[in-house]
């Protein structure tokens, strides 16, 4: 028996978020290129992907902290 549009919708988003979680910057890409069109997009749309991208952006600046501890303890000598 076929699988559900729900069932198969499910599978997609799995598939695509552990795309995401591998490879960042497919959504950084997809972000991007939908803020090149954002004139298409209605004042929620734009206001989405305004939070998305500033969420996206935070992310990034955590994972730069991260990286920056790692460095220091390495240049410490205690990584």
């Amino acid at each position: 028996m076929g699988l559900s549009n729900a069932e198969r919708q499910a599978r997609w988003r799995a598939k695509r978020e552990a795309l995401v979680k591998a490879h960042p910057e497919v959504l950084e890409g997809e972000f991007l290129a939908a803020a090149e069109r954002c004139g298409q997009l209605s004042e929620q749309g734009r206001h989405r992907l305004a939070d998305r991208l500033q969420d996206l952006a935070m992310r990034h600046l955590w994972r730069s902290h991260e990286l920056n501890k790692v460095a220091t303890k390495v240049r410490a000598g205690e990584g």
